[in-house]
């Protein structure tokens, strides 16, 4: 949740408008496991929780928060402990980070007295954030972002290559018998699930790229 408002507070910095926080889907990390873990590392990635912003068409957003596989050799994927990052994406400015302590007495602490300072200094400004008003259809389904998948459940390794196509097998010691964890090439989350249909499902995570 945290994350959730975390994400509303920098759309609106981002795209100029109020994005509310049930706008936003949120998972957390409660269902992913060590297995999970083992899997992603076995193919050079990492797990993190991240709130994601994106600009769509006809002034619309798609905002939501959830688990991803992140390569290790991202910047985002060396984010431990009480650092938060911000990853931004620009037209012009390609891909930038700003990476800091989000969490503990002493970082809150500074940018309160940050903020007292800034409206100590200049009382006759208006110090109000400078964004409008949210609406009930600006916030779009995470159901239209493509992006391959991670995918971990009980099944032949023929019956989800009939279903997928080409996939990236995964692997990891001591699987048991039957368990089969596999990348998909780029496909929304709608288009997986249908592929899973009469499949067990474990684990499904996107995939950061």
């Amino acid at each position: 949740h945290d994350a959730c408002r975390k994400t509303c507070i920098l759309a609106a910095l981002s795209f100029g408008q109020h994005v509310y926080p049930d706008q936003v889907p949120t998972e957390g990390i409660r269902n992913v496991t060590l297995e999970d873990v083992a899997y992603a590392d076995s193919c050079g990635y990492k797990i993190k929780l991240l709130g994601r912003a994106i600009r769509e068409g006809e002034g619309k957003l798609c905002a939501f928060v959830a688990p991803h596989l992140v390569a290790d050799t991202a910047p985002l994927a060396g984010v431990e402990d009480v650092f938060n990052a911000i990853s931004v994406t620009g037209n012009a400015i390609g891909d930038v980070m700003f990476y800091g302590r989000g969490a503990g007495k002493l970082p809150t602490a500074s940018a309160v007295v940050a903020d007292v300072i800034d409206i100590a200094k200049d009382l006759k400004r208006d110090h109000r954030n400078e964004w409008g008003p949210g609406a009930p259809d600006l916030v779009v389904s995470s159901d239209i972002v493509t992006s391959r998948w991670y995918v971990r459940g009980t099944a032949s390794m023929d019956k989800v290559r009939a279903a997928f196509g080409e996939i990236s097998p995964l692997a990891r010691g001591g699987a048991p018998a039957g368990e089969t964890a596999f990348l998909t090439a780029p496909m929304t989350e709608p288009q997986v699930r249908a592929r899973l249909e009469g499949m067990e499902l474990h684990s499904l995570i996107r995939v950061l790229e």
